[in-house]
């Protein structure tokens, strides 16, 4: 690395160098040629802003004549002092002062009638001089621009004189005229800015000065025809000023526009300085991108494969190895990776064989727990048969009894379909029947897409035992059980939903299997224990047992399962 750094600070050294020798033969050149580019470019742009100004006021001077109201107060059939005409020279006066508002260099706008031989102007004060362009010699298409002031008059405001006809639409004859006055001072200030010139002027087609400023530090005869030879589109030097000479048509006219610039010395070398420097920094960007090339070829590039091994290892691919060829440290650490995937792989073994081990433990457990506790409710519905009914019912609850005793054991796998469920419960029914006789009813509504859904053995036959015991015997009266069995199709739900009509509970309804342990005197069966742990580990967090329950009004739980769908039919 330090051998690389001693490479790059050399060739950096060596740029700079040649790049300043470069700048000290070429600054001259260099000088003369931006500045030329840099003329002619803003001449041209000044020059289309003039083009497109004086079309704006050709625009504004179309508008007046063509107004409607101005054509009929131009009109020679109208009655002078007449109220039509008094409300159209006042409607015109309006028309122009609005207009005028647009363009601020427009110091007066006026129009003047022929017939009428008046004037109508923004500033009453500026007529005379508007009229010094005779109206009637303004043909239909005619579009006259006059300088003021003096030709020799360098010194006074600069000011043109901008006329247009009104011409009659239907006959084309020239009723009268339009007139604007000019500020050039304000316009030229707005075109050029403030960038410094020397000299500004304009000429007609005829050669005679239109405009014409000098700046204060200009010291040549300003009457001296340094432009004799000057062709147009070319730029020429004198000194250290840069002269630009270009053509613009205007509206009826073709003028020449001719500037002349100082040299900014200034500038042209703060602008060779920039181009030095950019060059100095493609120099060392090149340096650097090359360096960057080399440290990402050698170093990068085997960080990131490295980097995607360890994402895809992270996302459980633990056969992402290290395989790649690359220097002596990164093999090194690509074998040491190898030997963590390897290491990783076999502790996760290990861990889901032990997960595994206990989850059935678990399970087993709770089976062990269940089936002793349901026994003992069963015999002691046979003990109360026998005591009712002698032997010959007998048989049939110990068939029952027996078809219960096989479910429980889960000889035949863990899972059964919602349709041997509800089987099951009308055993476990049939039995309880010997016992309660018509006291306690069961009444199933199961939607037919469930009948095939999967569901944990005997994972509604605790509640059932739960609400006879629970809540419909200790009202010594009878009542009736509902079991809703439907599918929520959006959320992709199986809903198991066991109702009473008991005793109900005490406290304020449950919605969570957690609040269950505030009622453990009402609910402590130990099947509802172990419906939830049922759930917890066959299903996870995801889903859970609610109970809902009122005083008096019955109690209802309800069950949040995933879909599961038999493979049988």
């Amino acid at each position: 690395m330090f051998r690389l750094l001693i490479y790059v600070l050399l060739v950096c050294t060596l740029s700079v160098l040649a790049t300043v020798t470069f700048y000290s033969r070429q600054l001259a050149e260099k000088e003369r040629l931006e500045m030329s580019g840099q003329v002619a470019r803003l001449h041209e742009q000044t020059l289309q802003r003039l083009k497109q100004t004086f079309a704006e006021l050709d625009g504004i001077a179309r508008s007046i004549g063509g107004d409607p109201y101005v054509q009929r107060l131009a009109d020679a059939s109208l009655t002078r002092d007449s109220a039509e005409e008094r409300t159209l020279r006042d409607y015109t006066d309006m028309l122009i002062k609005q207009q005028i508002s647009q363009m601020p260099y427009i110091s007066d706008l006026c129009v003047a009638v022929n017939d009428k031989r008046y004037i109508i102007c923004t500033n009453s004060d500026a007529a005379g001089a508007l009229l010094d362009v005779q109206p009637g010699a303004l043909q239909k298409q005619d579009r006259v621009i006059v300088r003021r002031q003096a030709e020799d008059d360098v010194s006074g405001p600069a000011e043109m004189i901008y006329a247009a006809p009104v011409a009659d639409r239907k006959t084309n004859v020239v009723r009268g005229s339009v007139h604007m006055m000019i500020d050039m001072d304000s316009l030229m200030k707005d075109i050029y800015g403030k960038w410094p010139l020397l000299r500004n002027q304009l000429l007609d087609q005829d050669g005679a000065t239109m405009y014409s400023r000098f700046s204060s530090a200009y010291n040549g005869d300003v009457r001296e025809p340094e432009w004799a030879t000057a062709q147009d589109g070319q730029t020429q030097w004198k000194g250290d000023a840069v002269w630009s000479q270009l053509k613009v048509e205007l509206p009826g006219t073709v003028w020449t526009s001719r500037i002349e610039a100082p040299q900014s010395l200034e500038h042209a070398h703060g602008q060779a300085f920039r181009q030095t420097l950019a060059l100095a920094i493609l120099l060392l960007l090149f340096v650097i991108g090359l360096s960057a090339y080399l440290f990402r070829h050698f170093f990068t590039t085997p960080m990131l494969h490295l980097r995607a091994l360890m994402n895809r290892a992270e996302l459980g691919d633990f056969k992402a190895y290290w395989v790649r060829k690359s220097s002596r440290e990164w093999s090194e650490l690509g074998e040491s990776y190898n030997q963590m995937l390897n290491r990783l792989e076999e502790l996760i073994k290990q861990v889901k064989r032990e997960e595994s081990l206990k989850k059935e433990a678990e399970m087993e457990a709770l089976q062990y727990q269940l089936n002793p506790h349901f026994l003992y409710n069963t015999l002691n519905t046979i003990k109360w048969v026998a005591k009712m009914h002698h032997t010959p019912q007998i048989a049939e609850v110990v068939t029952s009894l027996v078809r219960l005793l096989q479910a429980s054991l889960g000889k035949k796998g863990d899972f059964i379909t919602i349709r041997e469920e509800i089987g099951l419960i009308r055993d476990y029914m049939e039995i309880q029947s010997f016992r309660y006789g018509d006291q306690v009813r069961l009444e199933c509504e199961v939607d037919s897409l469930t009948n095939g859904c999967l569901v944990p053995r005997m994972i509604l036959q605790p509640l059932v035992e739960n609400a006879i015991i629970h809540g419909i015997e200790p009202g010594r009266k009878g009542g009736l059980i509902v079991i809703r069995i439907w599918l929520d199709v959006q959320r992709e739900l199986l809903l198991c939903q066991v109702e009473d009509n008991g005793i109900g509970m005490e406290s304020e309804p449950l919605r969570h299997d957690s609040d269950a342990a505030a009622m453990r005197e009402r609910m402590s069966g130990i099947g509802l224990k172990h419906i939830r742990e049922k759930i917890r580990l066959y299903y996870g967090d995801g889903y859970n047992m609610s109970i809902i329950s009122k005083a008096r009004q019955g109690t209802t739980i309800r069950l949040t399962l995933p879909v599961h769908q038999s493979e049988v039919g």
